[in-house]
């Protein structure tokens, strides 16, 4: 079988034969892809198990994030925002409390409490259709004593706010909703609801939390977020990953609030952390920022743990 193996890989090195079989394989593999794709899209995955990389399950129930599940059954947890996972399970291993804005179904709440058993997580989603699969979720993976789930939206003030939420054209509701004022979702007539809203200062005084980690993807109200969060950051000087979308405002009410808190814009991408000036740039579909409390001259960085040091020996 050995020689047998040996010759075989000879005879399919040779350069008459990989060019016929390369030629030949090359447009088979293009149409295998083009179907793989489509069947990636089309088939989904109502209810699904992913490992993550310290063997423990995190499940995904089902009704509870189709759109995640089907992701994570395709694509395991690369198949999700990876920079940015990657970026947050660093982080979680090396917090004890994370704040997570605008959970939706909770990935990385689960996430981050099933990676670091002495994590503990507070979770914001004011959407109650979404709180509810989020809530299922804690609730499949045990996670009731580590991941406490808020109903309501984190802003600038405490009361009441419309929030504008698309209509979904499948079975699961939309994760664009928004509390932004003037945004495409307003312009465009999406329905809207009121929700409770609270400023994470206020609710802190109540709870006495310090945040080492927080995640942001409130979709253009990551500002009014900021805003209302300003005491606890001056304080506790957390790590924050935050969505920011390309907007015709240029997102400048966020850079100048980034810039006051004394924090610095790193990009997240596949190949490193681009330490940049402002927000507005080209940067395709990748739109997650690491503000980070504390910087060094290089451009780029690969390792976080250059930060996270830092970061420590600031304190």
């Amino acid at each position: 079988m050995k020689y047998a193996r040996k010759a075989l890989n000879t005879v399919r090195d040779n350069r008459l034969v990989s060019l016929v079989l390369s030629s030949a394989a090359k447009p088979l593999d293009a149409v295998l892809t083009a179907v793989s794709e489509q069947l990636q899209r089309k088939v989904r995955r109502n209810g699904v198990t992913t490992r993550l990389p310290n063997g423990v399950p995190l499940k995904i129930a089902a009704d509870a994030g189709v759109n995640l599940g089907s992701l994570l059954f395709w694509h395991g947890l690369d198949g999700y925002e990876p920079e940015t996972t990657r970026t947050l399970r660093f982080l979680f291993e090396r917090s004890h409390t994370f704040v997570d804005v605008g959970a939706n179904f909770g990935l990385y709440s689960l996430m981050g409490a099933l990676l670091n058993p002495n994590l503990q997580v507070i979770s914001f989603e004011p959407v109650p259709t979404i709180f509810a699969g989020l809530r299922k979720n804690v609730k499949l993976n045990r996670l009731e004593d580590r991941v406490l789930c808020e109903n309501v939206a984190l802003s600038s003030q405490s009361g009441r706010a419309r929030f504008f939420m698309p209509q979904s054209e499948g079975s699961e509701p939309e994760s664009t909703g928004t509390l932004a004022r003037d945004s495409w979702q307003e312009r465009k007539g999406a329905p809207s609801f009121e929700v409770e809203t609270v400023r994470f200062d206020d609710y802190q005084e109540r709870r006495s939390i310090r945040p080492e980690l927080v995640k942001i993807d409130v979709e253009d109200f990551e500002a009014d977020v900021l805003e209302g969060m300003r005491n606890t950051i001056l304080r506790d000087r957390p790590f924050i990953v935050c969505e920011v979308l390309p907007r015709a405002h240029r997102n400048r009410r966020t850079e100048e609030i980034v810039h006051a808190l004394g924090y610095h814009l790193y990009w997240i991408t596949s190949l490193g952390y681009f330490h940049m000036p402002n927000l507005e740039f080209p940067r395709g579909n990748l739109t997650n920022f690491l503000l980070s409390p504390v910087s060094t001259t290089d451009r780029v960085l690969n390792d976080l743990n250059i930060l996270y040091e830092l970061r420590a020996n600031s304190a």
